[in-house]
């Protein structure tokens, strides 16, 4: 009988097994007559054998049989190791795996006298798995069936050696699936390594990771090449254990110790980086710090470092924390020299700001990536694309998009101003530096767009403008005539500024919101209390309010907001609106943003809160806080005559919209108060 048959699982095994939550299972267990009856009962734990509960899943459609096979043997697995520490029975199990893929003989039923034999045999210096068979419990039978089973499950090794690694988090390992990166980032930096489409001309292909870790950017990328190409692999990890893990894993997917260096090291072995040609591509991440304990120039070193490795027409992609490869570093601070050096060497060839969560184990980890290569003889030196992505999830689509932006721009007879862009912005390195702040440029339309899509839009502000006249002509109310004026403007890069920068000029005065104790706020008071979930409510609805006395007695130094203040919160998502009746309380986390009279020729708070709504960047799935701090929020520059019609125009709009939403909230009344009375019986309609 095989292993996982004889296992008994727990209600909440099952739900891991089934992917759901555990009341789920006891739903199903009350509801489902043929559900399995447990093997041990009369307990608050029931258990219930491992088989039937697959069978059933199986047969009523909730798992297919294939992925029942397989996680069924991963929990049986995860079961015997227990008593295991977890690197060990990953160790075990991979090591096991890999004497199958080299010898092709079954393990079942094997002494450890003929594994040890078996292994001295295909590893007699001991550099992948010798010692790990060698560590294997006395009485393996177990473990070698379980690992037979799941080679079997997955239809070979290499399929059952990936299902391992992908479960290192359920065995406990939670050291190796920490650094892990999810499966559509690992796609997009082995696509833009470019080593798929040189790998097309080339028998042979040279790939590095000084960072290897286990492995899974290289493993990502050598699913990209091709059959007929017969790479080598070039990879460090300081870790020892994670070496001899990282060579199993490059055996068990077709590369032989041979074609392999992996260096027991903090960088590649020595020699790797004077040789003739060099890797062809280069992919790694810069190891996880936290922020706390993170130094930019040392990142910046290490991506200066990986940067001189690289050999013509090489390329490396470099993923690391966002705040160091794309945040505004201080001010001619030496981190800030350091980059610019690094990108006006004309070795960056585009900066990309990622989603936030591309890191699982650590979601508020915000990563960002550059794509680097020496060649210098091109005659878009001097410039390199931007793109930021951080608002959207990193779908296929996505990744696809900036890999086609990137790859179209390396490859020759490429024409900036011919070809279309979906993510990346074409900038001037030296312009983008001296600018300082953070690596980013605003993406404007194209030439295309400019030609069909924007006199498309002034038509539809002509047509709107003419609905709304239409409308007072018809109601005869007196609502003000909309006329917005917008028409087509000249092609230009509009100069953008931070609102970190206006704060610092005195353009913007910055309020901090107050943590206020919920005990002090009531349906009753003298000032509004406006949290994040009051900027989507009309000052009618307040129903929070604060005592003026418990105002100064327990805060102090809260202060009162003016009218005309913008608010912003960017928790739990973006969201800009403008006080109007002043004297309110600011609660933390929202901020106001206050324009001082002396300053609203150049803006006004109307316009401010409207360019920051447009401005606002929501975080993506998967993240924990928004890519940007409001400090960073960037807006454009405008002259005086245009912020002084823009404002008409914003006041003009508003004036319409609170007359439209009086009209809808007397509507909602109305129909309200009359599905009422008809319902209960107290009103009725006379003809």
């Amino acid at each position: 009988m095989p292993i996982r048959d004889s296992l008994l699982m727990s209600m909440a095994d099952i739900a891991q097994l089934a992917g759901v939550r555990r009341p789920v299972v006891t739903t199903w267990r009350r509801r489902y007559a043929d559900f399995p009856a447990p093997a041990v009962d009369g307990s608050a734990k029931p258990l219930f054998r491992a088989r039937e509960v697959c069978d059933w899943l199986v047969e009523t459609g909730r798992m297919e049989r294939e992925a029942a096979e397989l996680d069924l043997c991963l929990h049986t697995l995860s079961a015997w190791g227990e008593d295991l520490a977890p690197r060990d029975v990953i160790a075990a199990a991979t090591s096991l795996a890999c004497l199958v893929a080299l010898d092709g003989e079954p393990l079942t039923g094997a002494t450890p006298c003929q594994l040890r034999d078996r292994a001295e045999e295909v590893d007699p210096d001991d550099v992948f798995l010798l010692t790990e068979v060698q560590s294997l419990p006395e009485r393996p039978g177990h473990l070698l069936a379980l690992v037979d089973e799941l080679i079997e499950a997955a239809w070979g090794v290499s399929g059952a050696f990936e299902r391992l690694l992908a479960a290192r988090g359920r065995f406990g390992a939670r050291d190796l699936a920490a650094p892990r990166p999810g499966p559509e980032l690992s796609l997009l930096l082995a696509k833009l390594s470019g080593a798929a489409e040189r790998a097309g001309h080339s028998a042979s292909l040279t790939i590095a990771d000084p960072a290897a870790g286990p492995g899974d950017l290289l493993v990502s990328l050598l699913g990209l090449l091709p059959e007929s190409c017969a790479p080598i692999v070039l990879a460090a990890d300081s870790d020892a254990y994670l070496a001899r893990l990282l060579r199993r894993r490059l055996i068990v997917h077709g590369v032989p110790l041979d074609d392999q260096d992996v260096n027991t090291g903090p960088d590649l072995a020595d020699g790797t980086g004077d040789s003739v040609e060099g890797p062809d591509a280069l992919v790694t991440q810069i190891p996880y710090r936290p922020a706390e304990k993170r130094s930019a120039m040392e990142v910046l070193h290490r991506v200066d470092d990986i940067a001189v490795r690289l050999a013509d027409s090489s390329t490396a992609v470099v993923w690391g924390p966002a705040d160091v490869l794309t945040g505004a570093l201080p001010r001619y601070s030496p981190e800030e020299r350091t980059r610019a050096k690094l990108l006006a060497s004309g070795l960056v060839e585009a900066v990309i700001r990622l989603p936030g969560g591309m890191l699982p184990f650590r979601p508020g980890y915000e990563t960002a990536l550059w794509v680097i290569s020496p060649v210098r003889r091109t005659p878009l030196r001097g410039r390199m694309l931007v793109a930021d992505v951080s608002d959207a999830p990193l779908t296929p689509a996505v990744v696809d998009a900036l890999v086609t932006d990137v790859v179209t721009w390396r490859r020759a007879g490429h024409q900036p101003t011919e070809h279309t862009r979906t993510h990346c912005v074409d900038v001037e390195v030296a312009g983008l530096v001296e600018a300082g702040g953070p690596l980013f440029a605003p993406r404007l339309p194209t030439v295309r767009e400019r030609r069909t899509e924007v006199p498309r839009t002034v038509a539809r502000v002509a047509e709107l403008e003419a609905t709304l006249a239409r409308l007072v002509d018809a109601r005869r109310t007196r609502r003000p005539r909309v006329r917005t004026g917008m028409v087509q403007a000249q092609p230009r890069a509009p100069e953008l500024v931070s609102v970190g920068s206006l704060i610092k000029a005195g353009t913007v005065n910055l309020i901090q919101g107050t943590r206020i104790d919920p005990r002090h706020v009531s349906a009753q008071g003298t000032h509004r209390v406006l949290g994040p979930g009051d900027l989507g409510c009309s000052n009618a609805e307040y129903e929070r309010l604060i005592d003026r006395a418990v105002l100064a007695e327990h805060y102090p130094r809260a202060a009162l907001t003016e009218p005309g203040d913008v608010l912003v919160t960017l928790a739990p998502t973006p969201t800009v609106k403008i006080d109007e009746d002043g004297f309110a309380v600011v609660e933390f986390p929202v901020r106001a943003l206050r324009v001082p009279e002396s300053r609203r020729e150049r803006l006004t708070p109307r316009l401010l809160a409207a360019l920051l709504t447009v401005t606002a960047v929501h975080r993506s799935d998967g993240a924990v806080r928004a890519p940007r701090r409001l400090e960073e929020w960037r807006i454009p520059v405008l002259d005086a005559r245009t912020v002084r019609e823009a404002d008409r125009m914003l006041a003009d709009l508003a004036e319409r919209r609170a007359i439209a939403q009086q009209e809808l909230a007397a509507v909602d009344a109305l129909t309200e108060i009359a599905v009422t009375g008809l319902t209960n019986g107290t009103l009725t309609i006379q003809p």
